[in-house]
């Protein structure tokens, strides 16, 4: 009895124990529920919007900083940064202006008139005006007549010098200049001396002073700012420093000064102070935002502990509504906790209500069956109330195949490619009925025999093509201009009804050099043209050249002429046609750009070709005597080749030069964009020695400037433009790779050793040898010397003239590629930017196929005679070697 009354006892207790247990793992569940669900009470709630609030206060500094502080200190400091540069450049120009009118003051004086043909007058002026003027390097005056280098033994005159002052005796309009020499810079400015009276001038007063006297005007005015001043002169090329003042590296101001190319420059050192303390600023919008912040944290941290109360009642109520116990509902401050007091209430009243009845069907139950007893009419187990069952009702198996319901099956049509081998026809492309040579098609133009190879028809299509590219390109008008070749005029006008067949317009300007269809399209603002010319080839060549949009055609963009031609790719529309004269216009901007000091004699030989027109006109409107040779325009070139590159077309020039006692001879090619050189005792001046005198004249205005030259020029070149104080810089052959490196680089100045001279400097930058002619003259015209001495002080090793090696256009560049490849060329120094180009210590040998031409070119030169034959001899066996089918006649 007593084991079995322990036993009985024993059992509660174990019950107990169990549903303590199962109590405890279900809080620690519950907790560990909650702590999975990351519960948020209202702290973390207030400790968000006292972050927004102070977040927004401090955007709120920000956009006062951006959008009213900063641009009212960059007001500030733009308006006192304009207040500087101003400041100086009127100081600036008082300085210039007194100088000005202290010059002109003394070419007024009857002494100084009366000073000028006399030497020793002029010197005892010299010397005054030195005294006088502060700052001074050297005063000149020059009788009427008489620039030239001889009279600055003082000072050595340059060409810049002497072209102010003759500039100054021609009664133009000057205004200072500025100019570079040896590291340092120097201002010049001249004026005529002349009588009041009749007005003629009777000399010229020129007067160079350091730059450095111009400093006192360039000091900065506002010492917060501090900063830099500088004065800066533009010239065809890149901006120069003449003089600056100071040190600072903010953003640059500039003003342009009443004399042309001249400019002043600032750059502040300091930034001012802001109108508004930014720390004030920051602090007026973000103190108000901490303390609102705060009044954030401290409302809703009530707003917390008033909830928590809430909630606290609310458990303490549940526990004993949902026992069974009859307890008033609490009273909530927050109306969220009263609506969710109110929910339990009505949950507990409905719970009470089912266990009710569960107990009174369960009692039912045992009665009816005779089994139940008194203590087993318990409650309905919490897993069969529907209440507190697990298993959700919404859990639903995926179906088999509703994947693609919602868009996870294979695609439409098992994913097969719409288009299969056979989706649809290409018509096959009809090729024109005329054939067309590709190798018509060269590097850097076309060019083809006449009635072989280049036919009206031909040049018809090609013009399409030129005319469809040149719509693609936005370009509605091209210039067209031909040469004085026979066949020129027909196939200009087969190319100009080609043209107009896309919709594209011509304007005819001509039987006229290349050059001045090249002026035509910056005249007439087109930027584009073609030329039709044979250029230096044989009477039976022609050929065009090609420009769009200012972009000279070569390489792809021909080839892709021949692919327009072969696949039909034309535009089609109806052009209009107009004619346009622009020779007098391009006579005239040569002749208001350079002015020739002296009355030089000159024996122009243009080969018959179209250059013989405008060249003597151009040279006698410069003021020199002109003696033409050969000037008749006549397509059969009757006297020699029209190619000035080879010696024998230049004998018939050396001859009339000595006979004529000449100072200078000039020959050109058949379309004029080409220049040989002749001196007073018929030497040749071969283009890379002529690119010398040039490059020392652009350079000595435009220091560090950059100077092209190609692959076949003397090495010395290098060297003059070194020392010259600008940038060489080698290149490929070819007028229009030429112009391409110089839009690339920035260059004012290019040449090639064919005559090709390219100007930047005062000029458009195509090749022009009429141009160039003129510029030569310009030189000369200062100087007190013949031609021949003025070539003699520059550099000039033993070479050859360009050499011709007979090979087809089909192999020539094979060869050339096979020369570079398995040439063996000993110590030398192998390039192959162009061709072969090979240089050793004492000179250079060059291989490169034309391409104009189906001939290999080549040139040597070297320190000595043996030398040059030592370097032509290796060139000999590696051509031979890689090429012994060819005959070498070098």
């Amino acid at each position: 009895m007593k084991l079995g009354k322990k036993k009985e006892s024993d059992a509660p207790a174990e019950k107990s124990g169990k549903a303590t247990k199962e109590k405890a793992a279900a809080q620690q569940g519950a907790k560990k529920d909650a702590k999975g669900l990351k519960l948020k009470g209202l702290g973390s709630i207030a400790l968000q919007q006292s972050a927004v609030v102070l977040l927004c206060g401090l955007v709120a500094a920000a956009l006062l900083y951006v959008l009213v502080l900063q641009p009212a200190q960059n007001a500030q400091q733009a308006e006192r940064t304009e207040q500087v540069v101003a400041a100086a450049k009127s100081r600036l120009e008082q300085r210039l202006a007194l100088v000005k009118d202290v010059v002109t003051g003394y070419s007024l004086q009857v002494s100084v008139r009366e000073a000028i043909d006399e030497p020793t007058q002029r010197r005892a002026l010299v010397d005054e005006m030195q005294q006088m003027l502060p700052g001074t390097k050297a005063v000149f005056v020059f009788p009427y007549g008489e620039i030239n280098r001889q009279s600055g033994r003082q000072f050595e005159l340059s060409f810049v010098n002497l072209d102010l002052a003759k500039r100054a005796e021609t009664g133009r309009q000057l205004h200072p200049d500025a100019f570079p020499r040896d590291g340092k810079w120097y201002v010049q400015y001249a004026t005529p001396v002349a009588d009041p009276n009749s007005r003629a001038i009777k000399g010229t007063l020129l007067v160079i002073f350091e730059a450095s006297a111009l400093a006192p005007a360039l000091q900065v005015s506002d010492t917060a700012l501090g900063g830099r001043l500088a004065l800066n002169q533009t010239v065809s090329g890149p901006t120069q420093t003449v003089i600056a003042a100071g040190a600072g590296s903010g953003e640059q101001k500039s003003l342009d000064l009443s004399a042309p190319n001249w400019s002043i420059a600032y750059n502040p050192a300091n930034t001012l102070s802001p109108v508004v303390d930014p720390v004030m600023a920051l602090l007026i919008v973000v103190v108000p935002a901490v303390i609102a912040m705060l009044l954030v944290w401290v409302l809703v941290n009530r707003a917390q502990s008033g909830v928590r109360r809430d909630v606290a009642a609310m458990i303490q109520w549940a526990h004993k509504a949902f026992v069974g116990e009859r307890v008033k509902a609490p009273a909530y401050q927050w109306e969220l906790a009263a609506s969710v007091g109110e929910a339990l209430q009505r949950l507990a009243q409905v719970t009470e209500k089912r266990l009710a009845k569960a107990e009174e069907a369960a009692k039912a139950s045992a009665n009816a069956s005779g089994k139940a007893s008194a203590g087993k009419g318990g409650r309905q187990s919490a897993v069969d109330e529907p209440l507190f069952q697990e298993t959700d009702a919404l859990d639903i198996d995926m179906l088999d195949g509703d994947e693609d319901v919602l868009g996870f099956g294979e695609p439409v049509g098992g994913g097969d490619d719409i288009f299969g081998a056979e989706g649809f026809d290409v018509e096959e492309t009809l090729l024109p009925s005329v054939e067309v040579a590709p190798s018509i098609f060269r590097a850097y133009d076309i060019r083809g025999v006449v009635g072989e190879t280049l036919t009206g028809e031909i040049v018809g299509l090609i013009g399409q093509a030129i005319g469809s590219e040149a719509l693609e390109r936005q370009v509605t008008d091209l210039c067209i201009g031909y040469d004085g070749r026979h066949s020129s005029p027909e196939l200009a006008d087969a190319l100009a009804r080609g043209i107009m067949s896309t919709g594209c317009n011509v304007i005819n300007v001509g039987a006229v050099p290349t050059p001045v269809l090249y002026f035509a399209t910056h005249q007439l603002n087109t930027g584009s043209g073609v030329m039709v010319t044979g250029s230096h080839n044989p009477a039976n060549y022609n050929g065009l050249k090609m420009m769009l949009a200012g972009d000279t055609l070569s390489g792809d963009q021909i080839q892709h002429l021949l692919q327009r031609i072969q696949a039909q790719d034309f535009a089609e529309g109806q052009g209009q046609y107009s004619e346009q004269d622009v020779r007098r216009p391009y006579l005239d901007r040569i002749i208001e750009d350079i002015a020739v000091a002296a009355p030089l004699k000159v024996v122009m030989d243009a080969g018959n070709g179209i250059a013989g027109e405008l060249g003597p006109i151009l040279v006698e409107e410069l003021g020199c005597e002109v003696i033409p040779l050969f000037c008749e325009v006549d397509g059969d070139f009757p006297n020699h080749h029209p190619d000035p590159g080879k010696p024998e077309n230049l004998e018939a020039l050396i001859a009339k030069v000595k006979a004529e006692k000449a100072d200078i001879g000039l020959a050109f090619d058949g379309d004029g964009d080409r220049l040989g050189v002749v001196t007073n005792t018929g030497k040749i001046i071969w283009p890379d020695r002529l690119l010398m005198l040039f490059a020392r004249d652009v350079v000595s205005r435009n220091p560090g400037a950059d100077v092209i030259y190609d692959v076949k020029c003397s090495r010395r070149l290098a060297g003059v433009i070194n020392e010259a104080g600008g940038r060489p810089i080698m290149w490929k052959t070819g007028h229009s790779l030429m112009k391409a490196k110089m839009r690339e680089t920035g260059a004012l100045l290019a040449g090639e050793m064919s005559g090709h001279v390219f100007f930047k400097e005062r000029w458009y930058g195509f090749d022009d040898g009429l141009y160039s002619a003129a510029r030569l003259l310009e030189i000369l015209g200062v100087e007190d010397r013949d031609s021949d001495d003025v070539f003699a002080e520059l550099p000039d090793d033993i070479s050859t003239p360009e050499l011709n090696v007979a090979v087809t256009d089909e192999n020539k560049f094979a060869i050339i590629e096979k020369l570079s490849a398995e040439g063996d060329f000993g110590d030398g120094n192998l390039s192959s930017i162009d061709g072969v180009r090979v240089d050793y210590p004492d000179g250079w040998g060059l291989c490169r196929a034309s391409n104009t031409t189906p001939v290999l070119v080549l040139r040597f030169e070297s320190e000595t005679d043996a030398g040059l034959e030592r370097i032509r001899e290796i060139f000999r066996a590696q051509l031979a070697k890689v090429a012994p089918d060819v005959t070498i006649t070098f």
